[in-house]
């Protein structure tokens, strides 16, 4: 294992969390997700000698300590500390989203009132895992990352009060210093004015972690600048492998395509996108940027183009965001797992048709190495939703590194290309450990 700071990613997704931490110079003990798509889209871009990739295990069978100790024994031997714990618990049973949808099936069935209640709760007690997984682990730092709608939700009072009181196995009190934040993503390189709510918590009874600050903030990166390289597509484009039209400009997109080295250099991957019927093209090719459903002029162009438009049937005060048109010269507008629905938030600026994958990864701040190999398009719009933005992760990773004498000692900066040109690993991964995490 190379020498540097290490990280447990737990819940990783697709691997932003894990891609930010990387880039800082720490190196990854395990990771973890549930869903089988996102731990092989992890596996395919970063299993390396930096990262030892993604197990599939559902993290809540783990109720107790001894269970993580283990699971630890398993997936990862030999590993009974590390620098930093990261994670972002299943978040919809914190959002806003998920609120609205139990207050829909109030009105409507009260049974399934009852089934997604239940469900809700399960998903939102996922921060308990998290929790025994920093006791068993007596991390130096850890960071808690999910949907700011959280602060406000019944149950944020015991969470807090949770990560506030944690205990090891044997009893011993982990005294760590809680600072809790909402945070955007546009701060920190990202494309996209996402926010996040961000939990940090340091140790307070060891040596050399200082005082947590929130990382130093940058100009905003506008859609324009993220995504003026690729090149132009139709909608329902489907060819997964293209070439650059021309250079990047700019320092975005000179950095989204760090890592391509070789005949890669002129490749883009995964630039695909959802098929449109002839009546929405002609929309969006009428909707100026920025424009949005619930703008008259929109309205009108609906009636116009075809008097029986389907989106006809859609409120106006309900939807006024359904479909929504990039502006080139601002960040977009947050990236959500919807995209998997449909991406009518997400028309391009210029082009008649919805975001790409590689346009909705562009935006997130994975760069183009990053692929979807084997993957489903809706797949990929779900798990780049879902992710956190790499370049916000390694702010905070930065900013841990900032504060932690010990580990700024021992890391060393990477860029992309430093990550996709390190070997992938084989050892302690196999079929029959992966058969044994997955729950029935």
């Amino acid at each position: 294992m190379p020498d540097g700071p290490a990280f447990v990613d737990l819940f990783c997704g697709a691997g932003g969390l894990s891609l930010g931490f990387l880039l800082e110079g720490f190196n990854c003990l395990l990771a973890v997700d549930n869903d089988p798509s996102a731990v092989a889209c992890y596996n395919t871009n970063l299993r390396g000698s930096f990262d030892r990739g993604a197990f599939l295990y559902d993290l809540s069978r783990l109720d107790n300590h001894e269970a993580i100790v283990s699971f630890l024994e398993l997936y990862a031997p030999g590993v009974r500390r590390c620098d930093v714990v990261v994670g972002g618990p299943p978040c919809q049973g914190f959002s806003v989203v998920g609120k609205n949808k139990i207050q829909a099936l109030v009105q409507s069935d009260n049974n399934l009132e009852m089934y997604w209640k239940k469900r809700n709760e399960e998903r939102c007690m996922l921060y308990e895992s998290f929790a025994m997984f920093i006791e068993v682990l007596e991390p130096r730092w850890f960071l808690f990352e999910n949907v700011p709608a959280i602060m406000g939700h019944d149950i944020f009072p015991s969470i807090i009060d949770r990560f506030s009181s944690l205990l090891t196995p044997d009893g011993r009190k982990l005294d760590y210093r809680l600072v809790c934040s909402k945070y955007i993503a546009s701060s920190y390189g990202v494309p996209q004015n996402r926010k996040r709510f961000i939990m940090i918590g340091r140790r307070e009874d060891i040596k050399g972690a200082g005082e947590w600050k929130p990382p130093e903030t940058g100009m905003p990166v506008t859609v324009l600048e993220a995504l003026g390289d690729l090149p132009p597509v139709r909608e329902g484009h489907r060819e997964r492998v293209m070439f650059y039209p021309g250079s990047p400009a700019g320092n975005y997109q000179h950095r989204m395509r760090e890592g391509m080295v070789g005949f890669e250099k002129g490749i883009v991957y995964d630039h695909i996108c959802r098929t449109h019927n002839k009546d929405d093209v002609a929309l969006f090719a009428r909707m100026s940027p920025g424009s949005r459903f619930a703008d008259s002029e929109v309205q009108r162009a609906v009636r116009e183009i075809n008097p029986e438009h389907k989106l006809i049937k859609y409120s106006v005060e309900k939807f006024r965001d359904k479909l929504h048109r990039l502006r080139p010269d601002e960040p977009a507008w947050t990236v959500t797992a919807h995209l998997q629905k449909d991406c009518y938030k997400f028309i391009h600026y210029n082009q008649p048709r919805t975001v790409t994958v590689r346009e909705a990864a562009r935006l997130q701040s994975f760069p183009d190495r990053f692929v979807f190999t084997g993957i489903s398009m809706i797949t990929s719009f779900r798990l780049t939703g879902n992710a956190v933005p790499p370049l916000m992760a390694a702010a905070f990773a930065r900013g841990i590194l900032d504060a932690d004498v010990c580990l700024n000692m021992l890391a060393s900066r990477r860029s992309f290309q430093d990550i996709w040109n390190e070997p992938a690993v084989t050892e302690n991964w196999s079929g029959e450990q992966i058969r044994q995490g997955v729950s029935g």
